[in-house]
């Protein structure tokens, strides 16, 4: 068990700055739809593309600087039980771009 803390932001939305894409590499097992990305350096998964979501990346909590959110709201997502932990937290929304009020 990995206790990676993340949140899922639509793919579009995301960002990598600088040269970071130089220090990073990629793995993936089973369905080949999630993609683990990790640093070569120091081998921390600052985010990834989940099988969740796959058109989104997801973003772990503890790489963002302090400051930069507001507020988190925490589902619990049970990786072993997938099928119905899917289903339950209606996670696949996560990862949909909202039109946010003008």
């Amino acid at each position: 068990m990995r206790a990676n803390t993340s949140f899922i932001v639509p793919a579009e939305r995301f960002e990598l700055l600088g040269d970071s894409a130089q220090f990073l590499t990629t793995y993936t097992f089973g369905t080949h739809t999630a993609k683990h990305t990790f640093c070569k350096v120091c081998g921390i998964t600052s985010f990834f593309i989940p099988r969740s979501n796959p058109d989104g990346v997801a973003v772990t909590i503890r790489c963002i600087d302090p400051g930069t959110m507001t507020h988190v709201e925490i589902k619990k997502f049970d990786g072993r039980n997938w099928d119905s932990s899917y289903s339950r937290t209606g996670i696949a929304s996560q990862s949909k771009v909202k039109n946010l009020p003008t």
